[in-house]
């Protein structure tokens, strides 16, 4: 059985850009392994990376600013695959054999923009923020579903979810 559950989302210019271009990134393998066939070819399933291309393609907001929170429902399926692309671009980025492919695939994807260091740097931000789950991020969703984002309980939670960001590397 899949759960959803709740996630909250920055609304800051380097949070949309940061997701954008790890979408974009997954977006292109899973483009070219959907396009070889091969469910091996690029170390998983095209469909692998495309739900997480998906998934993390729906996290840049155009809402930038502090009153801009965004609350987005994640299935348990989807973090999965995020996962799962996680540890195949590690493979890659630490010289693994059977990730040669997507290794070499990236890099001539990513030489304007950053290097494999650099996108699992950013992917682990990105899921820094999408596997939060701290009580603060149940009761901010709880509080803001009920349009009390104003209450003491909201607004601890707040200060307690863009700590654990900023701890994490992640730009509020």
């Amino acid at each position: 059985m899949s759960h959803d559950r709740p996630v909250l989302l920055p609304s800051s210019v380097e949070w949309s850009e940061e997701t954008r271009s790890v979408g974009e990134a997954l977006r292109a393998v899973a483009a070219a392994a959907s396009a070889t066939g091969d469910d091996t070819r690029y170390v998983l399933p095209p469909l692998r990376w495309q739900i997480a291309a998906d998934w993390v393609g729906d996290c840049p907001t155009v809402d930038h600013g502090a009153d801009n929170l965004r609350i987005m429902m994640l299935p348990e399926y989807a973090l999965n695959a995020l996962w799962d692309c996680h540890g195949a671009l590690v493979r890659a980025r630490d010289g693994d054999g059977e990730a040669e492919r997507l290794a070499g695939l990236l890099a001539l994807y990513l030489h304007h923009d950053t290097d494999l260091h650099g996108l699992v740097a950013r992917l682990e931000r990105v899921a820094a923020v999408l596997c939060l789950d701290i009580t603060a991020v149940r009761t901010l969703a709880t509080h803001v579903a009920l349009k009390q984002g104003n209450a003491p309980e909201a607004v601890q939670a707040v200060t307690e979810i863009l700590t654990a960001w900023r701890e994490a590397g992640v730009a509020p």
